[in-house]
This record gives C-alpha cells, sequence and structure tokens, in this order.
C-alpha cells in the first residue's frame, strides 16, 4: 500500500478495469508514467468500447478523467514521497476559491497545482453516431488551464517586477502543470492537439499528455500512442515532484 496515504476523492461511477489499475499502482508504488500506460491505454479501449455500445452512459464518460487525475496523483505520490490531495478550492485572484485537480500541500499556501483534462470520443449515440474530435473541446479547455495558471499565481504571488511573462510563469509560486489524456480522431486532429499544448508551456510550468488514435480497421476499439517527445508525462510529473521538494 502507498506508505504516503492519499487523498483521492472517489467517482462516482465505476470502471473495474480502471479500478484494478489504481489497486496496482498502489499495490507495486509505481513512480513512472511509462509503467502505468500500457496499462492505462488497455482500460480505456475496453471502456470506449462500452461506451460506445451504450454501457457506460455520459456521466460515466466524465468518470475517465477523473481516474486519469487518480491515476496522475498516485504516480506523483509514489514518485515524490509526499502527500498530494486533489480536487481542492484555492484562493483566486479574481473569484473568491478556483478549483485546483491536484495540489501541494494539503493545507495552507499552495506550492504546486495541477489540471488534468480527457479530451475526444469514440463514435456514440450521443454525437449522432460520430467520433468527438479532440480539438472540438481543446480551445476552452486550454483556455481554462491558462488562465487558472495565471489566476493563481496572481493570488499568491508576490509584487515583484516582471520582465518577460515567461519569466513571470516560470519563477512565480505556486509552480502550476497540466496533464492531458487525449483521443485524436486523425492526421489532423493530432497536428493541432499536438500544437497547442505544446504552446500551452507558455502559460504552465509543465505540460504532459497521453495522446492515442484508433488503430484503423481494428474488429474493436483499439488505441496506439502517439509519442510527443515535448509532452512526456513522466518529464513532466518529475519537474512537478522538484518543485514540491
Amino acid at each position: 500500500m502507498n506508505p504516503w496515504g492519499s487523498a483521492i476523492k472517489m467517482t462516482k461511477h465505476t470502471f473495474a478495469d480502471f479500478d484494478k489499475l489504481s489497486r496496482w499502482i498502489d499495490s507495486k508504488s509505481v513512480s513512472r508514467w511509462s509503467e502505468v500506460e500500457p496499462r492505462f491505454i488497455k482500460a480505456v479501449e475496453k471502456f470506449d468500447a462500452e461506451f460506445a455500445s451504450g454501457v457506460q452512459t455520459a456521466g460515466s464518460y466524465k468518470a475517465k478523467a477523473r481516474y486519469f487525475n487518480d491515476f496522475v496523483i498516485q504516480v506523483l505520490q509514489n514518485w515524490s514521497r509526499m502527500d498530494v490531495v486533489g480536487p481542492v478550492h484555492r484562493d483566486s485572484q479574481l473569484f473568491d476559491k478556483i478549483d485546483i485537480d491536484i495540489c501541494f500541500p494539503g493545507d495552507g499556501i499552495p506550492k504546486v497545482g495541477a489540471e488534468v483534462k480527457a479530451l475526444g470520443t469514440p463514435a456514440h449515440a450521443g454525437n449522432k453516431w460520430k467520433p468527438r474530435a479532440a480539438r472540438s473541446d481543446l480551445h476552452k479547455r486550454v483556455r481554462e488551464v491558462a488562465f487558472t495558471s495565471t489566476d493563481l499565481k496572481a493570488a499568491y504571488a508576490r509584487p515583484v517586477a516582471i520582465k518577460t511573462f515567461q519569466s513571470w510563469i516560470d519563477r512565480t509560486d505556486p509552480a502550476y502543470f497540466s496533464f492531458w489524456a487525449v483521443r485524436v480522431e486523425d492526421k489532423s486532429d493530432f497536428e493541432t492537439v499536438r500544437s497547442i499544448l505544446v504552446g500551452l508551456r507558455n502559460y504552465c510550468n509543465g505540460v504532459g499528455a497521453v495522446i492515442y488514435e484508433p488503430v484503423p480497421n481494428a474488429e474493436t476499439i483499439r488505441y496506439r500512442v502517439k509519442k510527443v517527445p515535448e509532452l512526456t508525462m513522466d518529464k513532466a510529473l518529475r519537474s512537478m515532484a522538484q518543485h514540491m521538494t
């Protein structure tokens, strides 16, 4: 079992393969996303197949992002050997409070925060039997992350001279990261997602993503991972863990 505890808030909807993966990460104290990723993709394949066939509902599909959030927290905790909480509410410069998916430390002024997103769906009845490309929701979600990063920093940062916006993002606490699980439909969808997420680094201290696409002509839903060196999950997780020390 994870010796550092867990503040993960369980999802209302459950899925056996995701629950099994969570237990495996916990029991083995897995500290690298690269070890989790193949099992995660297999679980997503089965989950998406059930969603496409109507076994999983739109409500339960939203739980996929929550599970992904939980897996990131587990790996981060195992890597850093520190307690991480999420989701939580923290101070906002514009609003009273703002939601943060992952936060360290659990109490007081945050030192590091992160946001977790999942985009893209296979063809299903709710979308007139058409897949929903990741780029359909990408701009809105990226704006949410960019705003939260700057808003959170503005709420807690000390007054400083700003030489460049990028230097302010990189040097101002709380550090802020984002992690993405993205199903892309085709090459165009992939290139859009890759370009925008790489650009999001201008607003975050780090961005990690697992991007996967359908395997053509497969008899059932099958995915293959699209490698993007600039968006490596383990690199972003390692950087986040370093900010926690």
